[in-house]
């Protein structure tokens, strides 16, 4: 029987409510997605976003700059006579450029220096701060107390200035000057500020 025209719009009708309902299905799918995404960012904030913003870039930037730098002035202050080689490594890998050149020519000189000595020093950050910082180049200031010990020192007595018997302790400012390499950050100069 060939279908009257009363039973192909039903069929149209049909088809038509069958379409609709896959829609609001599809449509029901997608808002409970976003409103997940949504909680999930609410709850973990930005940081759970699939992307990084120029601001979230601009933060890790800032922060690994600082990082290095303080990585950087601590390993440069970090000797110990007895097992030296670890700790010119460490200044090593941390350093490019003309004093990474000139680190390397002088670490075996710091190692004979420290030996006869019997020195041993541990430096303490108290501060950093940004000076400038630029896409390839980075300035950054450290504030940094030391606290040395060796033959030299070892007569010394505790006082306000230096709470440590035998030893003699420091306050230094560094500006230390970063490139920014294939492998991150590194130190391309360290100078001692006033």
């Amino acid at each position: 029987m060939p279908p009257t025209p009363e039973t192909a719009e039903n069929l149209d009708v049909k088809l038509s409510m069958a379409r609709l309902g896959r829609l609001n299905t599809v449509l029901a799918a997608v808002v409970v997605i976003l409103v997940v995404l949504a909680a999930a960012v609410f709850i973990g904030g930005a940081r759970m976003l699939p992307w990084t913003t120029s601001a979230e870039a601009a933060a890790a930037d800032y922060d690994e700059a600082k990082s290095v730098a303080e990585e950087g002035v601590i390993a440069f202050l970090d000797v110990d006579y007895r097992d030296m080689d670890p700790r010119i490594q460490a200044v090593k890998e941390i350093s490019t450029g003309t004093f990474g050149k000139e680190y390397t020519a002088i670490a075996e000189q710091i190692r004979q220096a420290a030996i006869p000595a019997q020195t041993v020093s541990k430096g303490k950050v108290k501060q950093v701060g940004i000076r400038t910082i630029g896409p390839k180049k980075a300035v950054v200031l450290v504030a940094v107390d030391s606290v040395v010990t060796s033959s030299q020192t070892a007569e010394l007595k505790k006082s306000e200035t230096c709470p440590y018997e035998g030893a003699r302790c420091s306050k230094y400012r560094f500006k230390v000057s970063l490139d920014k390499t294939k492998d991150g950050w590194r130190m391309s100069d360290l100078a001692g500020v006033n």
